[in-house]
């Protein structure tokens, strides 16, 4: 594999030592944007993974405009080889200190029309690709102590919402590697949680229902509005901090109270 770091212009400081490494996938998403420039904050280089290596780069410029230095792969989660390709651009960078998956594929669709390749397509990406690419980080040489892993989860793993099957399904299996990675390496150290965002108003979920609608069921929800990235991207700051060094199997929710403010009796609360 080509050197994705060759001409990168290092900050001052990784010059004495090993630069500290972030990984996100899906950076060039919305949530998984906001992710990576924000860890850019408190690390010397954060590698940007999207299978559109565009967007990668749209992703890794906004960090080095604002003065960082991002690092943009191409890598499809659904390539089985996924974990280990990620895991080779990472320890190329530096010393991995944290990790971030944040890709999905979500399907709209009632379940008796719903493919099984779709279905299958949800679990790739979403739980394997995960476990995958933190079994591979965390066997790298290149895995700093403490180092922490972060899912971006879903509400969609406790709720089973309709028309939404296979996503539903792979967000409850990606809670599962969440809780038993958590487990079986608390004894590294290595600390495994998930941040699970509500409404999120992501680009994607344009695309799903459109701006019209997406404003109109902000004004719907508890807080009277979506949640913005820069949200979720902060808890995933937080959780891959120091300040959380004793915060594994954690699940963080973002989603200003919707979650709580499903449990409705089917005549209303009066």
């Amino acid at each position: 594999m080509a050197d994705p770091l060759a001409g990168a212009d290092l900050p001052a400081d990784a010059a004495a030592g090993v630069p500290s490494v972030a990984v996100v996938t899906g950076a060039g998403g919305g949530i998984g944007g906001a992710c990576a420039r924000v860890l850019a904050d408190s690390h010397d280089r954060v590698v940007c993974v999207d299978r559109d290596l565009e967007r990668a780069e749209e992703t890794a410029a906004a960090i080095g405009k604002a003065g960082g230095v991002g690092v943009a792969v191409a890598a499809d989660a659904a390539d089985p080889e996924f974990g280990d390709q990620v895991a080779a651009a990472a320890t190329v960078a530096g010393r991995v200190r944290c990790a971030v998956h944040a890709i999905a594929h979500e399907e709209h669709t009632p379940a008796l029309a719903l493919g099984l390749d779709s279905v299958r397509l949800s679990f790739t990406v979403g739980p394997l690709a995960a476990f995958g690419l933190f079994r591979a980080l965390a066997t790298s040489p290149g895995l700093a102590a403490g180092a922490a892993f972060t899912a971006i989860g879903s509400l969609h793993e406790t709720h089973a919402f309709a028309r939404c099957l296979g996503y539903n399904a792979a967000h409850g299996a990606l809670g599962q590697v969440v809780r038993t990675l958590a487990h079986e390496w608390a004894g590294r150290r290595i600390r495994v949680n998930a941040v699970v965002p509500g409404w999120i108003a992501t680009p994607g979920e344009v695309v799903l229902y459109g701006e019209e609608h997406l404003a109109r069921a902000g004004r719907a929800l508890p807080f009277g509005t979506m949640g913005d990235v820069a949200q979720v991207a902060a808890a995933v700051a937080f959780l891959s901090s120091p300040a959380a060094d004793y915060v594994s199997g954690s699940f963080l929710t973002v989603d200003g109270a919707l979650s709580v403010s499903l449990a409705r009796l089917p005549e209303g609360e009066a």
